[in-house]
């Protein structure tokens, strides 16, 4: 009997260690500031719920200021999956084992938000349908990178399934971006710098933590903002007696502006 009583005890307490351990996920991310913050699975759901609300906001936008057939289309599929996307997150932030909590430590949103309020200011023409696909582009290559990193912060099961399924709906919002952004003439690597600037946060539980800046590189070396611009070969083999002979002639004087 008391051999029994003590295999029930041992069960309670296990199941309460585990119940403690899920309900407490967390995971250390490094942020665009570079510092190291503790994010738990309801700022996942936090972080979610505001970028998905963006998302519609700027989609919703886009439907009235456009009149590109394919912007039009875009908007469209991103206002139907982001408001599917929220109805699952409302649920799961009502579960008491999940919740939703924001952390001001995630500043994920804030680019996002930077680069809404700069569509909500231009007028209806071709620069605001490059402007919003070219922010699409920048929002989702930052929430894929994000997400990868954040999901490690969910225990939840249904959390980590909707994690699962969401990365690949932003990766096919994410190419459709860049069709559409081909289609204006403007090439979907133009977004790369820009998006770089706004860096998604990095496990800082990594095993490498110096290895992790690199992720943050756009995909085209080319097209980085660090690339060294090419250089004149014959400039560069001028016989050092031109520059001093240049040296020792003055420059003329500059001529007065014309009017």
């Amino acid at each position: 009997m008391k051999a029994n009583r003590f295999t029930l005890l041992v069960a309670v307490i296990a199941a309460v260690c585990v119940t403690a351990t899920t309900s407490h996920a967390q995971v250390k991310v490094t942020t665009s500031g570079g510092d190291v913050a503790t994010i738990s699975q309801k700022n996942v759901v936090d972080h979610m719920i505001v970028g998905d609300s963006l998302e519609v906001e700027a989609a919703q936008l886009a439907m009235t200021r456009t009149q590109n057939a394919a912007v039009k289309d875009f908007a469209n599929m991103l206002i139907t999956d982001h408001k599917s996307h929220l109805d699952n997150l409302r649920k799961l932030a009502g579960k008491s084992d999940i919740g939703r909590e924001a952390n001001s430590a995630d500043q994920g949103a804030v680019a996002a938000a930077a680069a809404l309020a700069q569509l909500q200011s231009m007028s209806a023409d071709s620069g605001f349908d490059k402007a919003f696909v070219t922010s699409q582009i920048e929002n989702h290559q930052r929430e894929i990178a994000a997400l990868k990193t954040l999901r490690s912060a969910a225990k939840d099961d249904d959390l980590q399934k909707d994690i699962d399924a969401t990365l690949p709906v932003l990766d096919r919002h994410l190419a459709r971006a860049q069709a559409v952004a081909a289609q204006l003439g403007t090439p979907a690597n133009s977004a790369a710098p820009a998006a770089a600037a706004a860096k998604p946060p990095t496990d800082a539980n990594a095993a490498n933590p110096a290895a992790a800046p690199k992720a943050d590189k756009a995909p085209n070396a080319a097209n980085s903002p660090t690339a060294k611009p090419l250089t004149d070969s014959t400039a560069a083999k001028k016989p050092a007696a031109d520059s001093a002979a240049a040296k020792k002639t003055p420059p003329a004087p500059a001529k007065p502006p014309t009017i």
